[in-house]
């Protein structure tokens, strides 16, 4: 992982490589059965309610601003171009804003 971060500063290293060492573009039928086999899709008709292999990759920017974490680095973190991507998941992380401000009124009480 480190090896590609050497040649290509600009990028995140891949963290999930086919047996070549590449970039993964399609991924295996698995994720897909074992979703069947929990029925975790049972009922839902609505495709956007769906478990999908992307809602991974969504939960983990979600559980990321959850946490507080800036959105500038989960912007990153996740690849998005641009940062309109990124602030879907801002609602998800209100207490960041009073502890900015919180930050910001004791600092200012301090001085």
């Amino acid at each position: 992982m480190l090896s590609h971060k050497s040649k290509y500063p600009h990028k995140l290293p891949l963290l999930f490589l086919n047996k070549d060492g590449n970039k993964i573009k399609g991924v295996s039928q698995a994720f897909g059965y074992v979703v069947n086999i929990l029925k975790l899709n049972e009922g839902i008709t609505d495709n956007r309610q769906k478990v999908v292999f992307h809602t991974l990759r969504h939960t983990y920017a979600s559980w990321l601003a959850q946490m507080g974490t800036d959105l500038y680095v989960v912007q990153q973190l996740m690849g998005h171009s641009s940062f309109a991507m990124t602030q879907r998941y801002a609602h998800l992380s209100p207490e960041t804003l009073k502890k900015a401000i919180d930050k910001f009124e004791e600092r200012i009480k301090d001085e």
